[in-house]
């Protein structure tokens, strides 16, 4: 099979609206992913023994099933108890409250980084338990979590071409479409492929510039 520019020119727009679904899921579904695995790690780390067990249980399940299955779950299980959505949002929450669990994690190996003296100090200047969390322990867990939240948003993009499963027009999926409607799929799966890696270097120069800010 040889390469037809006039097809690969014909089917870029229908794949430019692939780019624009799947950067819209990986924006909103790492800023669900970032902000939940934050209260997640601090949730643990206040909560009683009972209160830890269950979020624990929470981040090794969504940690251990795969995604496909949480997808495919949602979209297909749901709608018959009762509680049915677009695939749309159902694709960003499983991606978010999946990816959420891998970023708890990070947040609380930060978060054991932090010397104890740190606290101590905050209980000598009579700083409230919410203070503390807010003013000194967050943002310290933020800042020094950068470069590892990165490579999980980096993954994230990867993994919206899952999406594709459950019908949303994600990059993967528009390619998809375009081969199986026309039978040629050598021009929409390399240009797919290669826009994938342009929207990669974004991603790979900020986890570079960071990691050298903390060597």
């Amino acid at each position: 099979m040889t390469w037809d520019w006039g097809y690969a020119v014909q089917i870029l727009p229908r794949l430019m609206v692939g780019v624009w679904y799947t950067v819209l899921v990986t924006f909103a579904s790492s800023a669900i992913a970032l902000t939940a695995g934050l209260l997640l790690a601090i949730l643990e780390n206040v909560s009683t023994k009972l209160g830890r067990m269950f979020v624990r249980f929470l981040l090794e399940l969504f940690r251990g099933v795969p995604i496909l299955v949480l997808l495919y779950f949602a979209f297909y299980v749901l709608p018959e108890v009762g509680f049915t959505l677009p695939a749309m949002p159902i694709g960003i929450a499983v991606l978010g409250v999946v990816y959420a669990a891998f970023c708890s994690e990070v947040y609380r190996g930060s978060l054991v980084t932090i010397p104890a003296e740190l606290r101590d100090a905050c209980v000598a200047l009579s700083l409230s338990p919410s203070t503390t969390w807010r003013c000194v322990l967050v943002p310290l867990m933020i800042k020094r979590s950068i470069p590892a939240l990165l490579n999980y948003v980096l993954a994230l993009f990867r993994t919206s071409a899952f999406l594709f499963a459950i019908g949303v027009p994600v990059l993967l999926g528009e390619a998809q479409v375009a081969g199986y409607e026309n039978f040629r799929y050598l021009e929409p799966f390399t240009i797919a492929g290669l826009i994938y890696i342009f929207m990669n270097l974004p991603f790979l120069y900020l986890i570079c510039r960071f990691r050298d800010e903390h060597v």
